[in-house]
């Protein structure tokens, strides 16, 4: 979990060793072939641990939980329209449905 929530971190923000094309066509790729599986496995970790499914240590299941809420969380939070408005000099207001 905690591999992917790097993972879904890495590909949300533009690095300055590619360029913003780059990143978009990246970013969009990793969207739509793999966003919605990352976020389910996240959403069935915190189903299972809530379940008892996971024989894990009080500590265990902690960090489980922690690594699996920030997942989904990330996932939500994904820039799915593959515009960074921080980076943007226009104000971008844009709601996709």
């Amino acid at each position: 979990l905690k591999i992917l929530n790097q993972l879904v971190d890495e590909l949300n923000i533009p690095t300055s060793g590619r360029t913003l094309t780059q990143h978009r066509k990246t970013s969009v790729s990793f969207r739509d072939v793999c966003l919605l599986k990352v976020f389910q496995l996240g959403l069935t970790t915190l189903k299972q641990l809530q379940t008892r499914a996971i024989n894990a240590d009080p500590q265990q299941e902690a960090i489980l939980g922690e690594q699996s809420l920030a997942l989904t969380v990330r996932c939500l939070s994904f820039d799915f329209i593959g515009t960074n408005p921080d980076e943007s000099t226009e104000d971008v207001g844009t709601i996709q449905a």
